[in-house]
């Protein structure tokens, strides 16, 4: 038979329920003990042995915690076996609790950046970015960020690519890639900025065309819109990147969560299903009317 440790629950109504709820929210956070137990438990019934080895805490403390989860309503014992359980209830609070750290997180780690960032381009909860990277944070260089997008390029089996801001870099270690035997399968969308580059610049026209005769297929297309930031789809990583506007480098954000993953897949096939072949573009001589935005173009 399973009850609650204890049935005296908060209750009330309108202002005196936010004011409860406020005060349960304050007091889960107060004690990493408390979130620990829940997420134990989130995981499968445990013993209160269990529960004192995967907390490190009193058995007095584990008492005390277990009966103020119990007074929410959050966690039930079994008396038939003394193991607890969480309440549907306490999994709710666990799981929203759990995706609010971990939003945090990433505004603490990456306050700029997620400021550059197009967060509401995203279908994505912010909080899947708590675990991502800022890659080449530490280097003086304001394009070390994509030469290591570039790198991850040349050791590729699969890229797919929406860009905005152009950096030759990427395409030139594709082209070092091929001359070198191999043959990752790469796909480009550019958006209008980034088209405009690749048509007006001969020496990059030269370069991308060279990509597509030793591929004899398409690689770099062109739609007649914009995109908020460049968004590369490297195998099953993703980097984002957005240009800081007080060096004219990156931001690159390396990132492996699924539903980012899945985010820039779909990204990726519905501008691609929007886009024209660059080289189409090229011979019908109707450049992309928009102003060039360029970032390390050699």
């Amino acid at each position: 038979m399973s009850e609650n440790v204890s049935t005296d629950r908060p209750s009330g109504g309108g202002t005196n329920a936010t004011s409860d709820a406020i005060e349960s929210a304050a007091f889960l956070a107060r004690s990493e003990h408390r979130v620990r137990v829940l997420e134990l438990l989130a995981d499968d019934r445990r013993t209160r042995e269990e529960l004192m080895a995967g907390t490190d805490v009193t058995r007095v403390t584990l008492s005390r915690i277990l009966g103020d989860l119990g007074e929410r309503g959050w966690v039930d014992r079994d008396h038939a076996d003394g193991g607890y359980a969480i309440t549907n209830t306490g999994r709710d609070v666990y799981e929203q609790f759990d995706r609010l750290l971990e939003t945090i997180t990433v505004g603490q780690q990456y306050p700029d950046v997620v400021d550059s960032l197009p967060t509401e381009w995203f279908d994505f909860e912010l909080r899947c970015l708590a675990e991502a990277e800022l890659v080449a944070a530490d280097s003086a260089d304001p394009l070390a960020g994509m030469r290591v997008v570039a790198d991850a390029v040349g050791r590729a089996t699969t890229v797919r690519a929406v860009v905005d801001s152009f950096t030759s870099l990427p395409m030139y270690t594709y082209g070092e890639t091929l001359a070198a035997g191999d043959r990752p399968d790469v796909e480009v969308v550019f958006d209008r900025n980034a088209s405009a580059v690749a048509l007006e610049n001969p020496e990059l026209v030269d370069r991308w065309r060279e990509i597509e005769r030793r591929t004899d297929q398409s690689v770099y297309y062109s739609i007649d819109e914009t995109v908020p930031g460049n968004v590369d789809l490297v195998d099953e990583t993703v980097f984002l990147s957005a240009v800081t506007p007080d060096n004219g480098g990156f931001d690159v954000l390396r990132c492996t969560h699924p539903a980012v993953v899945d985010w820039a897949r779909d990204l990726f096939r519905e501008k691609r299903a929007a886009a024209a072949p660059l080289e189409q573009r090229l011979r019908d001589a109707d450049p992309v009317d928009s102003p060039a935005r360029t970032v390390g173009v050699e």
